[in-house]
């Protein structure tokens, strides 16, 4: 699968279920085609007047661990999964309907959502996609976390991760983000976490829905119940994870952006840069 050059939904409505990695509860999600124009959109179906929420890093709000949009009654938990197979896909418009708070976690990773969406078909309407193209070079620092982007054509990735354990220490990933090389190199990465963190993360109401099943959990011996994917998963997951918050600027992008420990608070701030900075809504040539 190559990059597409037409706006595009799916076919039809597709639907999953699970529990969702932090909150815990229960949840079904329904993919449904969307008219050109309307991007990518949240429906709570369980709240009355079924609240929507778009996809956008003006509702994000900083929260721990995940990506969040909205706040209150109305708001939806870690989104980033789902939205990087929406991106992946390079599905520019689409209603996604959950009857909770979270999607489900599934296995950890998007490859369920890629293949649903791949299932579901697609439609390309006549016009052209939006696009945030970066003109020049410009830097943005949050916490840990630091970001460049620079010119490009499509979007590059550079991400790098840094973290104190045997099977992690440094990694880097670079690559050029289309339909089939998400796909077959970022959609499968799981998420990832220290079992020396977990009664803390579970104090504060977090991983209520997390196990081995759907993360990898890392012990000071090793992976815990479980085996990598790929020796460098973890940097694989956190690329994943930048595909999916940068979705957020509510645009396909050219930028080559280099990520050093990425944060989903930190992506969501330099997204918010970017908006900032470069023209949104320029159709493709």
């Amino acid at each position: 699968m190559t990059a597409h050059p037409l706006r595009a939904t799916i076919g039809r409505e597709v639907v999953l279920e699970g529990v969702g990695l932090h909150l815990g509860h229960p949840c079904q999600l329904t993919f449904r085609p969307a008219p050109s124009g309307s991007g990518r959109v949240f429906v709570r179906t369980d709240l009355a007047g079924r609240p929507t929420i778009p996809a956008h890093a003006s509702v994000a709000v900083s929260a721990e661990r995940r990506t969040q949009l909205g706040s209150g009654a109305e708001s939806l938990h870690t989104v980033e999964h789902v939205l990087s197979a929406v991106a992946g896909e390079e599905i520019d418009d689409i209603i996604i309907e959950m009857d909770a708070p979270e999607p489900p976690v599934l296995d950890g990773s998007a490859s369920v959502f890629v293949e649903a969406l791949r299932g579901a078909g697609r439609v390309e309407y006549p016009e052209l996609p939006d696009w945030l193209i970066v003109t020049e070079p410009f830097r943005v620092e949050y916490g840990d976390s630091v970001y460049e982007a620079f010119p490009a054509e499509v979007l590059e990735l550079e991400v790098v991760v840094d973290f104190p354990h045997p099977l992690i220490g440094r990694q880097e990933l670079r690559l050029a983000v289309t339909p089939e090389s998400f796909g077959a190199e970022l959609a499968a990465a799981r998420t990832f976490g220290f079992l020396h963190e977990v009664d803390a993360l579970q104090k504060k109401g977090l991983i209520r829905g997390a196990s081995t099943k759907n993360a990898v959990v890392l012990g000071p011996d090793g992976v815990v119940d479980n085996v990598l994917r790929w020796p460098d998963e973890f940097v694989r997951h956190k690329a994943m994870d930048c595909v999916g918050d940068l979705a957020l600027a509510g645009a396909r992008l050219r930028a080559r952006v280099r990520a050093l420990r990425p944060s989903h608070s930190g992506t969501v701030s330099f997204v918010r840069a970017l908006l900032a900075r470069e023209s949104s809504s320029v159709q493709a040539d």
